[in-house]
């Protein structure tokens, strides 16, 4: 449950997105576990003088939403530790896995573009782990994915996100 509100919560707060996308994904590829307030202080810096924000922030004003930004991904699980923070491995149930895939096969129905969409960095997932997941999910007959080469083809039970959401819910207990 709180992978997907991790989610809903990036797709909604486009700062909280761009942190994870733009500064710990790629601390996360070059293989750096350490994230400092630093690490997320000096891009917002760059970015409040690139004139991305909505009004110019101060020093401080930039510190505190560093902070806050680092304790919110703390709490959704994607930094680990009180005062230290790392970044938390990136557990997935198969079912928010499935979930999420449902939410965006809504706005990207083709499935190679699904298998590749860029929203699955919010995870740190590699087209490979993203191709995994869908294997797991059809084993667990929450979707069917089929591919043969560059043609793939995903589908769900339903085409309401309140029934698919119900039956993963009900499937779980």
């Amino acid at each position: 449950m709180v992978r997907i509100l991790y989610f809903h919560a990036a797709q909604a707060d486009s700062l909280l997105h761009d942190v994870v996308a733009e500064v710990l994904l790629p601390l996360h590829l070059q293989g750096k576990a350490d994230v400092t307030v630093e690490d997320i202080r000096v891009p917002l810096t760059c970015w409040v003088e690139e004139g991305k924000t909505t009004i110019r922030w101060s020093a401080a004003t930039t510190l505190r939403v560093a902070q806050g930004l680092m304790a919110t991904l703390r709490d959704f699980g994607v930094l680990q530790g009180r005062v230290h923070k790392r970044l938390a491995p990136m557990y997935l149930p198969v079912e928010a896995f499935a979930y999420i895939a449902f939410h965006l096969h809504q706005e990207q129905p083709s499935g190679e573009r699904l298998l590749s969409h860029p929203e699955w960095r919010l995870f740190f997932f590699s087209s490979q782990a993203v191709e995994r997941f869908f294997v797991e999910a059809q084993q667990c007959h929450l979707l069917e994915y089929y591919a043969a080469g560059s043609i793939i083809r995903i589908t769900f039970p339903t085409d309401s996100v309140e029934k698919y959401a119900h039956a993963l819910v009900k499937r779980t207990y």
